[in-house]
């Protein structure tokens, strides 16, 4: 790895109940390099090793250091997302329902291995920071995450910081009770045979929405990975066909986000009614939190609605918009996540980069990379640093100059979504598209969805003027030059 003498890195690390990712991460948010590996087994209940996880945790960032020849005098702090209740004060993690670390010191116990600067946070807090700085949240002052996945978390950030609670659990939406068990005083007023029908029915309720945190009627049990899979299971079982069997490799036992999407493609009848149900669940969770605290975007992301959200973003769009409460003119939004994986490591990079006293957040603490001066000297012809280019390239987010080997074969002058998503990648305000001659470039419907539903804007100039616009625009941007040449 290529390394400034003057820059300083940082760490991010998510730990998961099946995989740990560390990454090297720049203060600009450029994702240098990540280094995954899995969760060492029996780490939840008595069974594992609390040093057994430490260890793999320790081992990741000094396997990922070792890879990019970074020394730890290169590093100015690591952060650490883990998925539970955390005291981010103190580095403790209070409680991990699915891992060992309760009760753990673990920014402490990290800070005296590595001798730099450890943050801890919740993961879907964490995942929320990273949006807010470099993902679909950017340059709002309030956001809420929420991640649709085989549970459903959340995480809440205002005033450019996370909001953590009286008890550190704020922002598990995934356990506001969007159904209510407490129906007695109808009972009592109904016919004697009605209350036993009623009562019957009102348990088999019950078992249905029983949560495993041990409530009852939780959001998470009607809109979830796991709950759209207990009701396609429990609809195969009463008889309804369903392709969803064999797109699944044969099995219901764990149903994954991408046999739903299959099923959905092929218009299977279960899926597509559960899977509407459940986006319309969501709908009106986000009607909730619109409710209660109004931020100005609502962030989805999660591997349900990464691999749905053709489907289920129309949905959710259709509750939201028949709002009755009456609102000021505002620009409130609901986008998807468009940072994917990499949003809770740079989550936590945000996080220990604030307690260090640089909130990325904050306009004064924000910094964009270092991007190249482009030069059009003559027509069709782009010069950069002297050298000419008069074939198709990219300038990536954090100002990397990329040749662009491949064109799509029906219509030269159009984009795959693989092209835009890869100019989408590490956090960006605005693509510029520059054609060598006015009006070539095309963005497919696709193309232009996947932007509007990550809030990101697009400009297509002729070369000349693409060229000063990106010289001179002060936001992180990429951008893709067409040069329209066949065999190009």
């Amino acid at each position: 790895m290529k390394k400034s003498l003057l820059q300083k890195y940082y760490v991010g690390v998510d730990v998961g109940g099946t995989k740990i990712q560390a990454s090297l991460v720049t203060e600009v948010g450029s994702v240098l390099a990540n280094h995954r590996c899995e969760t060492p087994r029996g780490v939840s209940g008595h069974n594992g090793s609390v040093e057994r996880t430490l260890s793999a945790i320790e081992e990741s960032i000094r396997v990922l250091l070792c890879e990019q020849n970074c020394m730890l005098d290169d590093i100015a702090g690591i952060g650490i997302a883990v998925p539970g209740v955390v005291q981010q004060e103190s580095g403790l993690v209070v409680v991990t329902p699915n891992m060992n670390l309760s009760g753990v010191e673990l920014g402490r116990i990290m800070k005296d291995r590595f001798g730099v600067p450890v943050s801890i946070g919740n993961d879907c807090n964490l995942g929320t920071l990273g949006e807010c700085w470099l993902g679909s949240g950017r340059n709002t002052s309030s956001c809420v995450g929420i991640f649709v996945g085989t549970g459903i978390g959340a995480g809440i950030v205002f005033d450019n910081r996370v909001f953590n609670g009286a008890g550190q659990a704020a922002g598990e939406i995934g356990h506001i009770i969007s159904q209510i068990p407490c129906d007695h005083w109808r009972r009592e007023m109904i016919s004697t045979k009605r209350k036993r029908e009623a009562k019957s029915s009102k348990s088999k309720e019950l078992d249905i929405s029983r949560c495993g945190c041990g409530n009852y009627g939780c959001f998470e049990t009607f809109a979830s990975r796991s709950a759209m899979e207990r009701f396609i299971r429990e609809a195969v079982e009463g008889g309804a066909k369903s392709v969803i069997t064999e797109l699944n490799g044969g099995t219901l036992n764990l149903i994954k986000s991408g046999a739903i999407a299959k099923a959905l493609k092929a218009n299977d009848k279960v899926v597509t009614s559960i899977v509407r149900y459940a986006a319309q669940v969501i709908g009106y969770a986000c009607l909730t939190v619109r409710h209660l605290i109004d931020p100005e975007v609502i962030v989805l992301g999660g591997g349900v609605l990464e691999a749905c959200q053709k489907f289920m973003m129309p949905v959710i769009d259709a509750v939201v918009a028949n709002d009755q409460l009456p609102v000021l003119s505002s620009n409130r939004r609901i986008l998807i996540s468009s940072l994917g994986d990499n949003a809770v490591v740079l989550g936590a990079v945000a996080l220990v980069r604030s307690r260090n006293g640089f909130n990325p957040l904050r306009k004064t603490h924000r910094i964009i990379p270092k991007y190249p001066q482009l030069h059009f000297m003559a027509e069709k012809v782009i010069h950069i640093a002297d050298e000419p280019y008069a074939k198709d390239f990219f300038i990536l987010s954090d100002g990397t100059i990329r040749p662009r080997l491949r064109l799509p074969k029906k219509n030269i002058h159009g984009f795959r979504l693989k092209d835009i998503q890869m100019l989408v990648e590490g956090g960006v305000d605005l693509i510029i598209f520059g054609s060598s001659e006015a009006g070539e470039i095309t963005l497919s419907g696709k193309c232009r969805d996947y932007l509007f539903r990550r809030g990101i804007d697009y400009r297509i100039l002729p070369l000349d003027e693409a060229v000063h616009f990106y010289n001179t625009v002060a936001v992180r941007r990429s951008a893709v030059w067409h040069f329209a040449v066949d065999g190009n």
